[in-house]
């Protein structure tokens, strides 16, 4: 599984939502640290204040809320820092639960999905689940590793994988563990195997100091990389019932590293000791860290979270198939693209029209290996309808209103070029006739971008087809995550 000690925090977790501060009929739980908290004025409005300076006045970020503030990693707002919020959001099917974001700030925009190498990723998520027995991450989205779901099992089982701390242990507890397996290298399921176990323990600190100077009620979590204190690696997360997620830290044993980070240890050093910690028989260093207790308000009155893309497997249903390209080795078993012997080799469902060019991108999250891949295509003569496309199953959902879109990159394009496609949602009928169309031009640069749409279902359509239209020629496109969802 992946170990997120280069660039960024890319650890967090969905949860189930914090609808209101906790009841006084009842003790805290888990539940009440995982969302951050807002400040209302008298009017009962929310603020941009700092909820630590709010006492009595607070409340949970509701799902669909703008976000009046960031948390930052850093005492000033620099391109160098990173933002990481913890808020809630609801399901197709009602649930609700919390996404952890984490934002380099360095290009000063809008937060967006990056998977390329580490120059290219700015921003990323981690999502979790409390429908089990535990408060678990259900998986991530990182600039390095790509999409990767936490299977528990090869029943497909996103819960209890990787565990944080159970949810009915209630507030002061003292120290706990438990061991799970998890495997994160498989974009779809089934099939997944090659499990791992994983050892975690939680345990509750009154008035834990932060670099900010701030003292805070935390629930703290380590993750070992093994079913032991002896291990190659630990991440470490910190939750506050006014910051949600925390602070996350990530240590390698003094196996794998000589000594501690020196900047991880400048931005981290009040609470990690120097960066040296003593588990088992193990020393650890520390080699990444971030503190996310420094708050400034979101810029232009607020932040809304839908701007960034959570992938339906964690809130909906995707109607599309293989939208990761999966990859196998020649025994047709799910394997890591870029591997020896592991490829990239099942584009079906997907089909193409006219004389368009496709093939696969083996290792697209290069230099560290992913078991995402990508479908390459281009088109060689005039746009005349060239076009990359998939069928869905004949329609057999309740829901009426739907998203679709994609992750797209030119990924030859240079000095801000940007080249066109259309990401389409055609909707046929019984006779196999077009009876409405939703349409979204995306001009496409080097990065990847989401690009997507909102559509209604016609009452005649029986099925829908996902297709991108290329506009351009000699220019190769590269796609990942396609979706159809309610």
């Amino acid at each position: 599984m992946r170990w997120a000690i280069f660039n960024a925090a890319w650890v967090g977790f969905i949860s189930a939502l914090i609808l209101a501060g906790p009841s006084p009929a009842r003790a805290d739980t888990i539940r009440d640290y995982l969302v951050q908290q807002v400040c209302l004025d008298a009017a009962g409005a929310v603020t941009s204040e700092d909820p630590v300076s709010c006492p009595g006045r607070t409340r949970k970020l509701l799902p669909g809320e703008m976000l009046p503030y960031h948390k930052w990693d850093m005492p000033q707002q620099s391109n160098l820092a990173q933002i990481s919020d913890s808020y809630p959001i609801q399901t197709a099917y009602g649930q609700e639960r919390v996404v952890s974001t984490f934002y380099f700030t360095r290009d000063d925009q809008i937060p967006y999905f990056a998977p390329g190498g580490p120059n290219d990723g700015v921003s990323a998520y981690d999502l979790g689940v409390t429908e089990g027995a535990y408060a678990s991450f259900a998986g991530t989205y990182d600039q390095g590793g790509g999409w990767q779901p936490f299977w528990r099992n090869a029943q497909c089982s996103l819960l209890d994988s990787w565990i944080v701390a159970p949810i009915g242990l209630q507030i002061p507890f003292g120290q706990g563990q438990a061991t799970t397996t998890l495997t994160a290298s498989f974009p779809q399921c089934p099939t997944v195997d090659r499990f791992s176990q994983s050892m975690t323990r939680w345990n509750y600190y009154p008035n834990y100091l932060y670099q900010s100077g701030k003292r805070l009620n935390t629930i703290k979590s380590w993750h070992f990389s093994q079913n032991s204190s002896n291990s190659d690696a630990i991440e470490v997360f910190m939750f506050t019932k006014e910051y949600g997620k925390t602070k996350w830290e990530a240590w390698q044993s003094s196996d794998k590293v000589s000594g501690p980070n020196p900047v991880a240890v400048e931005r981290c050093g009040v609470g990690t000791d120097n960066g040296v910690a003593h588990y088992g028989n193990t020393t650890y260093y520390l080699v990444d860290c971030h503190d996310w207790t420094f708050i400034f308000p979101a810029a232009n009155g607020g932040w809304n979270p839908a701007n960034f893309h959570i992938d339906p497997l964690y809130t909906s249903e995707n109607l599309l198939t293989n939208t990761h390209m999966r990859c196998t080795d020649s025994s047709g078993r799910t394997r890591i693209c870029g591997q020896s012997g592991s490829q990239c080799r099942v584009m079906a469902p997907w089909s193409r029209i006219g004389d368009l060019n496709w093939g696969f991108n083996q290792n697209p999250q290069a230099p560290r290996e992913s078991a995402n891949c990508a479908v390459l295509f281009s088109i060689p003569s005039q746009p005349s309808g060239q076009s990359i496309y998939q069928d869905t199953a004949p329609l057999n959902t309740p829901f009426q209103t739907f998203s679709y879109g994609a992750a797209i990159k030119a990924p030859y394009a240079s000095g801000g070029n940007t080249y066109p496609v259309t990401v389409v949602v055609h909707q046929i009928d019984g006779s196999g006739n077009v009876v409405s169309t939703a349409a979204t031009p995306a001009q496409v640069g080097q990065r990847y971008r989401f690009f997507q749409g909102v559509f209604t279902r016609h009452p005649d359509a029986q099925t829908f087809r996902f297709e991108v239209y290329v506009g351009v020629i000699h220019t190769e496109f590269q796609m990942t995550d396609a979706w159809i969802a309610p």
